[in-house]
């Protein structure tokens, strides 16, 4: 029987002869637009980065320029003041008349206030004779009585400055121009604890100064030289506030986003930066502290000591030489960059013209530049080629619609033309439809003898195969459940036990790379896990107190397992580990497992209940010798004073007599501390703290205002009350107060600050007196030692401790040879606290 297509007949000449060559025009029509977006969006990047490219050139030339300007200002300012009669009344309205304003941070780290304040643009002005003695020195606006002899660098300021000698040997008008002088500020003394310079309000500030000075003639004769200190902060304030982003200027910029600026002199040092610590600076003795490069060590680099000379900074990013070798020659750009903090960004740079001094070599005082990080530089053109895409995107879509109704017409038109010969196909995909739902159990009725009949009939046999195929699948299926669930709950149980229980566990290949770790191992060692097999130096290359060990277990270890402690000092704190090695086959070294216990809390506990019953047994034996003693120590002391008086007239028998009473007053003073020490629990009552330091520091104010030293005291607002014994407190604090008092016998400070802190409240004593060896602090709390000779007892600290350990509190101390000691005192608040 003659079979006709319906499908090519009908349907495929219509859509051939009417759709195809739409939609090969919408095509091809799409593919140019999308060529011709991307080429727009290429070419307007490109003109909108060299634009903002320039214009942060611009804006480095221009404060380059304004640095420049102000330089010369200076000079200017120093030559008006060398025509002025040296005497103080002159130089002070001077010094007072010249100032600008500085924006800067104060408050707390948390809680930083903006200041906008003016200061007195020259930190020190002084007139100096021809042998080098200073005759008028201001300094911050005040006279100094200090005059020293600069002739000899050893007696500046900063014990190595020359501009003196040099500019003695200078024609009139001619003027000496110092580089920056000012003390090193490291990365720790900056910070204070905070995580990034902009967090740092508390931090340690930078000061310095450069110094302009010109001599002075009277008949042609040298009479003296004029100097002033120009103050780094008015140098700060030229890039300190700069920013490239859309706010232009900040009070403080952000290192970490690479949106900022600095300055760096013709020599290449850093000196102005957000980072203090990239600021050239003098240590104590008055050495320049060297620039950081690749020599540097470990523990310079790790002290925070490290400041930036872009000459020694190509290990960083080859281009910072680059930058200080162009402006060196005087000019100016644009280049890439990645700084220490590892953001990548565009950095400008343009040259400071000033050829006086010490910058006559090149003839410039340094550089600006300003930094963008990379995406903030390239924001205008990402926005602009997103808007093209936008836009092209929109008249796509509006295409796509516009096609989309004319296919739906032609298919309309088609439906109807063709409604009376696709009926049958309509049948055969809803049976279709109906299979796709799962109802295999669908068959189609057609009565037709063409394509369609052998099509419905071909359906109907593949209904059929599939109704037994999936009866088979879904038995298949079963099965794969039960064994999958089974491998789960096996699986989830072990990995309960590896990530729960506390050690920390590795696991090494037959190259001795870890493979993986457990949690624990990760918390313990302060890694993360490995994405691939890892040598295990780099896993544990913050533990290198565990490579002998493991090396040596791996050198010797075939059958046998391994095990070791190791003890070692983290942040101050003594550590203990216990390691344990094992193979993970008998029969050939496939691998090894490796565990790793923290047992420091165990022998800390240890050794806390070992003090607790030595200070126990030496209570008690304490108080029994204190009792035994003191009432035939009193007879004694009678009969010597009875002595002593029977004794009129010979005075060296009474001299014998009065060190003897002298010795048994000490005795029994000593009887007295043993019976504190032995003392039975305070009475703990509800209390201020802050009113019993006060009333300590009250009875030891008269004798530091004989010793020359300065009570600071700084406690914060609104501190809960505590449970605490008021008289055994004021015992620990006249302790305290007592020690800080014989550290400083030629005066000095004693600050008292007491804080709230999350675990409570926390008092700091500090002074400013000879400090305690490194060796020797762990031994003070310990009964009976004592560094005063003599006239210690040994009994004071070891007593605050057991008072401290009563009121559920701590107490510890850290000290610096020649600086001073810190002790913290840490006081719990009890749930029955107030607030005072």
């Amino acid at each position: 029987m003659f079979k006709i297509n319906l499908h090519k007949k009908v349907l495929g000449a219509f859509l051939l002869l009417s759709l195809v060559p739409l939609m090969l025009l919408l095509v091809n029509s799409h593919h140019s637009l999308r060529l011709v977006e991307t080429l727009l969006r290429q070419r307007t990047t490109e003109a909108l980065d060299t634009q903002a490219a320039r214009a942060l050139e611009l804006r480095a030339e221009m404060v380059a320029g304004e640095v420049s300007d102000f330089l010369q200002q200076v000079e200017g300012d120093l030559r008006d003041l060398s025509l002025i009669k040296p005497d103080q009344k002159s130089y002070l309205d001077f010094a007072w008349s010249h100032a600008r304003s500085v924006w800067y941070r104060r408050g707390t780290n948390k809680n930083p206030i903006e200041v906008r304040e003016r200061i007195l643009l020259y930190h020190e002005v002084s007139f100096i004779d021809p042998t080098g003695q200073e005759k008028i020195r201001i300094i911050a606006g005040r006279p100094s009585l200090q005059l020293r002899n600069v002739a000899d660098p050893l007696n500046t300021t900063y014990k190595n400055e020359t501009y003196f000698n040099k500019t003695r040997h200078l024609g009139n008008g001619e003027v000496s121009v110092s580089r920056l002088s000012g003390w090193y500020v490291s990365r720790d003394e900056q910070l204070q604890g905070a995580e990034t310079p902009l967090e740092a309000v508390l931090g340690t500030p930078y000061r310095g100064v450069v110094r302009f000075a010109t001599p002075v003639f009277r008949e042609g004769k040298l009479s003296g030289i004029v100097v002033i200190s120009l103050d780094h902060r008015h140098l700060m304030e030229f890039t300190q506030h700069i920013s490239p982003t859309k706010d232009r200027y900040v009070v403080f910029p952000s290192y970490a986003s690479g949106n900022y600026a600095f300055m760096f002199d013709d020599e290449g040092w850093m000196i102005t930066h957000p980072k203090y610590w990239d600021i050239r600076g003098y240590d104590p003795d008055g050495q320049l502290v060297p620039a950081y490069s690749q020599e540097t060590d470990e523990e310079t680099i790790n002290a925070g000591r490290i400041p930036f000379n872009l000459l020694d900074a190509g290990f960083i990013h080859k281009n910072y030489p680059v930058v200080a070798e162009a402006i060196r020659n005087g000019e100016q750009g644009v280049v890439d960059t990645t700084n220490v903090g590892g953001s990548r960004k565009i950095m400008a740079y343009a040259p400071i013209f000033y050829d006086h001094g010490d910058f006559q070599k090149f003839g410039i005082f340094g550089g600006i530049t300003i930094g963008a990080e990379v995406d903030n530089f390239h924001q205008p053109a990402l926005t602009t080629a997103s808007l093209i895409r936008k836009e092209i995107t929109n008249y796509l879509s509006e295409s796509w619609f516009v096609i989309s109704i004319t296919v739906m017409f032609v298919i309309m038109a088609a439906y109807r033309l063709s409604g009376s010969i696709v009926g049958p196909l309509l049948s055969l995909t809803e049976g279709t439809r109906e299979m796709a739902r799962g109802n295999l159990e669908t068959r189609v009725e057609v009565s037709s003898y063409d394509e369609v009949g052998v099509l419905a009939d071909s359906f109907n046999r593949m209904a059929n195969d599939l109704s037994l195929r999936q009866l088979r699948l879904l038995k298949t299926l079963k099965a794969l459940r039960r064994s999958r669930h089974e491998i789960i709950r096996e699986r989830n149980f072990k990995h309960t036990v590896v990530e729960n229980i506390e050690t920390g566990i590795l696991t090494f290949d037959g190259d001795r790379k870890v493979t993986s770790l457990n949690g624990p191992a990760c918390k313990i060692l302060g890694v993360s896990h490995p994405g691939k097999a890892t040598p295990w130096h780099e896993i544990l290359s913050d533990w290198p107190e565990f490579y002998p060990g493991l090396e040596n277990a791996f050198a010797t270890l075939d059958q046998q397992s391994w095990g070791d402690y190791v003890s070692l000092e983290r942040d101050d704190r003594q550590l203990t580990y216990r390691l344990s090695l094992f193979p993970l086959s008998f029969r050939r070294q496939a691998g090894w497992l490796l565990t790793v216990e923290d047992l420091t809390e165990r022998v800390n506990m240890r050794e806390q209940m070992s003090r607790m019953d030595r200070l126990a047994s030496l209570g008690r034996m304490s108080a029994g010798i204190a009792h035994e003693i003191r009432n035939p120590l009193t007879g004694v002391s009678l009969l010597l004073d009875e002595l002593h008086d029977r004794l009129i007239g010979k005075e060296q028998d009474q001299l014998l007599i009065q060190k003897a009473l002298g010795e048994m007053e000490r005795l029994e003073g000593l009887v007295g501390e043993l019976l504190h020490f032995s003392a039975s629990k305070p009475m703990l009552i509800s209390g201020d703290l802050t009113r019993v330091i006060e009333d300590s520091i009250f009875l030891v104010r008269k004798q530091c205002e004989r010793q020359g030293i300065e009570i600071i005291s700084h406690f914060d607002v609104g501190m809960p009350k505590l449970l605490i014994d008021a008289d055994r407190l004021k015992q620990v604090f006249l302790n305290l107060f007592s020690n800080a008092i014989d550290a400083m016998p030629n005066g000095g400070e004693l600050k008292i600050l007491a804080s709230r802190v999350r675990k409570g409240i926390q008092v700091t004593v500090i002074d400013s007196g000879c400090g305690i060896e490194p060796e020797k602090i762990g031994l003070i709390f310990e009964p009976f030692y004592t560094n005063k000779g003599r006239e210690g007892t040994g009994l004071g600290l070891s007593i605050s401790h057991n008072i401290l350990s009563e009121h559920k509190g701590s107490i510890s101390a850290e000290s610096t040879i020649n600086q001073g000691t810190r002790v913290f005192l840490l006081l719990p608040v009890e749930d029955g606290g107030t607030i005072g």
